[in-house]
């Protein structure tokens, strides 16, 4: 079984409307709960519309991008006006709040801006408790998370049309996953060492 059939065969079931509602929650569940690695779900979902159900790419590029940037906003605002109410009655513990806010403290900007940067070498998780307890503006906090996610992901996915363009479909889908498993082990690789970084500072 080529990757394409595989694909197919495990994502059929949802059909498109399914697929686009499981792109929102996953998304939505990056932000809130724990990383869903939501760039290949991106990719996996794209072939199987453009491949398993003949959508236009423009079509499936658009729909994907739209519900990844709902679903990333929608969690950051569900989980900074849940820390905002706790944090506001003195339920969010001192010594949290305060290594939270010396954190951001040794970033490269302090503010809403470090959103933005995030999205290349993530260093602040959760970013909706951040927004609520370092007291970032919400409105600019979730406009350069719509603003970073939609470049981003719109990157990803000309990236991802353009190899299909390239490459035989089987051979595309293939090339498209490593380097997408190779953004993120980058990725992740970058923020740890801006952790690292930032903890040697941190520490006495």
């Amino acid at each position: 079984m080529g990757l394409g059939d595989w694909i197919g065969s495990t994502l059929a079931f949802l059909g498109p409307t399914g697929l686009l509602v499981a792109m929102f929650f996953i998304f939505f569940v990056d932000a809130v709960v724990f990383p869903a690695l939501p760039e290949l779900f991106v990719v996996l979902f794209y072939f199987q519309l453009v491949d398993g159900w003949g959508w236009a790419p423009v079509a499936a590029g658009a729909s994907l991008l739209a519900l990844a940037v709902l679903g990333d906003v929608s969690g950051n605002a569900s989980l900074y006006t849940v820390v905002r109410w706790f944090h506001r009655r003195g339920k969010v513990p001192k010594r949290l709040a305060h290594a939270m806010q010396r954190w951001t403290k040794f970033l490269v900007t302090s503010d809403e801006r470090i959103l933005l940067v995030n999205r290349v070498a993530p260093a602040v998780p959760f970013t909706g408790a951040f927004i609520a307890v370092c007291g970032w503006s919400v409105r600019k906090s979730l406009a350069y998370i719509a603003i970073g996610g939609a470049a981003k992901y719109a990157f990803l996915l000309v990236l991802v049309a353009g190899l299909g363009v390239a490459f035989s479909p089987d051979t595309a889908r293939l090339v498209t996953v490593v380097a997408v498993i190779v953004l993120l082990a980058a990725s992740i690789g970058a923020g740890q060492y801006r952790r690292r970084r930032l903890e040697a500072k941190t520490s006495p």
